[in-house]
């Protein structure tokens, strides 16, 4: 008999040659990580906000944390929406955008404050219902884009609240659905891309504005629950995995919210996310006393005021209701992102201490040059690396796996 090894080698050799290219493709199925290089900054705390399912007040609390973190000067909280099915009637980013407003109109901090919502690209039929125009097939790019500046002011260096949606289609269906019958489709390459070329703006923006000086926070605003799917049918857990965001979790409240709210928490779990709270409405039924249980207080469980279920209600009463709650979990996202950083800076002097590497001197080796590995997803590690001339820049960059044995490069990442 042959190892498994030898013969898993031998295959992979032979299918290269064009011996065994059935065979190849039937034991190595569509990887469910995409291997893609994606980098990210650390310059600012960025979320992914996730929910249990659909319709339990993602958007509520991306629009809680705006009006919370911006409640002082020198400011900018960046809101993405990677996508948004049923454009221009529903629009995750305007509503963001127009709650903000409407509650700083309303407040009337002693300063200015800049508020916008740019949606970049849509389809066809969404472009039409928003423009009254005549489009083909495809995207159509888009560009549109609102401004407000409250307050008095000229708009220059004052805090700044930019709503930004990637791809929008017209029908509110599932976006793998909705995509196919628009004429739109988005591969997840494509929409990675998209988002890291925001992310990059986004740090950018940060250096150029004075880095320290400048307080920002960035939130990416997920679609539907947890494995929802994207536009290609890939389901979003595993669509956003190269990033590994840490993720805050909107949890279910009514009656079988706990079930959903822990089968979401361990899928997030499982692929590698760092949860780090979870938020849920109140719906009388004590769902935080289970939750916290189970979860055994690892992770701060908090929980918002019942949202008003009237269509007049503007909610601006319970927005100022629940600022209490949403500054409690600013100041956990902030904490948790700067003990990450400092954690990622002490990692490689701790590595020169407990660490044996062969063949190596190992007081030749500055702390500088050793490599801090944050995960791995595909084929590449995501390594934390400080750049910038002052050093002070960090990120989070791609690293290709080059070990180069059987068992990391050949199987997939389910047997891995």
């Amino acid at each position: 008999m042959f190892p498994t090894s030898f013969i898993f080698a031998s295959l992979q050799r032979q299918s290269r040659r064009g011996f065994f290219p059935t065979i190849f493709c039937r034991h190595h199925p569509h990887n469910r990580f995409l291997s893609t290089q994606v980098e990210y900054p650390l310059t600012h705390p960025t979320y992914a906000i996730w929910a249990a399912n659909t319709s339990l007040g993602k958007t509520l609390v991306s629009a809680g944390l705006s009006i919370s973190f911006l409640s002082a000067p020198d400011k900018k909280f960046i809101y993405l929406k990677p996508f948004q099915t049923g454009f221009p009637l529903d629009s995750d980013s305007r509503f963001v955008y127009q709650k903000f407003t409407e509650f700083v109109s309303l407040h009337r901090p002693g300063f200015s404050v800049l508020a916008s919502d740019h949606v970049l690209r849509a389809s066809g039929p969404a472009s039409q219902e928003l423009l009254n125009k005549t489009y083909g097939g495809g995207f159509v790019n888009l560009d549109w884009h609102e401004k407000k500046l409250l307050g008095n002011g000229d708009g220059l260096d004052v805090p700044e609240l930019a709503c930004k949606t990637l791809y929008a289609w017209r029908e509110a269906l599932s976006p793998h659905v909705v995509a196919e019958k628009e004429g739109a489709p988005v591969d997840d390459i494509e929409l990675l891309e998209k988002l890291k070329g925001c992310l990059r703006v986004s740090s950018e923006t940060w250096v150029h504005q004075g880095g320290a000086n400048v307080d920002m926070m960035c939130v990416i605003e997920t679609a539907g629950g947890v494995a929802s799917p994207g536009p290609s049918g890939s389901l979003q857990c595993d669509l956003y995995r190269p990033f590994r965001l840490p993720a805050i979790l909107v949890g279910d409240g009514k009656l079988g919210g706990i079930s959903a709210t822990i089968s979401a928490y361990e899928t997030l779990k499982l692929r590698g996310y760092d949860v780090v709270a979870i938020v849920l409405e109140d719906h009388g039924l004590l769902n935080e006393t289970s939750l916290r249980s189970y979860l055994r207080e690892s992770i701060p469980v908090l929980v918002l005021p019942p949202i008003p279920q009237e269509m007049s209600n503007d909610l601006m009463e319970w927005f100022y209701q629940s600022q209490v709650v949403f500054s409690c979990l600013l100041e956990i996202m902030c904490l948790t992102s700067h003990r990450r950083i400092q954690r990622l800076h002490y990692m490689p002097k701790k590595g020169r201490k407990i660490f044996w590497w062969p063949f190596t001197q190992h007081k030749l080796i500055s702390e500088e040059h050793v490599m801090m590995i944050d995960s791995r997803c595909g084929e590449n590690f995501a390594v934390h690396n400080v750049c910038g001339l002052a050093k002070n820049v960090d990120s989070i960059i791609p690293q290709f796996d080059a070990c180069a044995s059987w068992w990391t490069q050949g199987p997939d990442a389910s047997l891995q």
